[in-house]
């Protein structure tokens, strides 16, 4: 299972006059597949808001997630039960129920991406390993495992390393009305 996020953002759509920064999270077996509900969520939007739907890098653990939802319940035995599905989202979004320890990082440059994936090659990874996805605004790099960053980190100030993070899978634009 992965996490998956739908958000419309204050620093995408600041200027929108009754844009509300709006968020919505939930956990898929198929996260991919939730297209039709991101479509929806943009759709909910104000003229000209962009949406992002993100997925978790790294899929999670159920049997973690499900013991982190008991300890949780069992320390705070007056939690709502309608603000249950909220919870187990977040639980499983944390750090210690992730199954894989993928690393993605945020390639904030137009160009110079073929540099910073053979610079990752050099590091040891196979050019099959790396993973390169067009994001919004420019790339996302996704590699299996953690390295000793710093000297690449170093080299690429438009680069940040995120060691859990989210992939934005699509986005959406609501056109504006004329």
């Amino acid at each position: 299972m992965q996490g998956v996020i739908f958000t419309s953002r204050n620093k995408d759509n600041k200027d929108l006059p009754g844009f509300k920064q709006r968020t919505f999270s939930f956990l898929s077996e198929k996260p991919l597949s939730e297209i039709n509900k991101f479509n929806n969520f943009s759709l909910e939007g104000v003229p000209g808001e962009l949406s992002r739907f993100y997925v978790t890098v790294n899929k999670r653990k159920n049997d973690t997630t499900i013991r982190s939802l008991q300890h949780y319940l069992l320390d705070h035995p007056d939690y709502p039960m309608t603000k249950i599905e909220n919870k187990v989202t977040s639980l499983a979004m944390s750090p210690e129920n992730a199954a894989e320890h993928k690393w993605l990082f945020d390639f904030d440059a137009t160009d110079g991406i073929d540099d910073f994936v053979s610079d990752l090659e050099a590091e040891g990874f196979k050019k099959e390993e790396i993973e390169v996805y067009k994001t919004v605004n420019n790339y996302a790099v996704i590699v299996p495992h953690g390295f000793d960053s710093r000297n690449i980190l170093k080299k690429y100030d438009c680069v940040e390393l995120k060691r859990d993070g989210l992939l934005c899978v699509a986005w959406n634009s609501i056109e504006k009305e004329d």
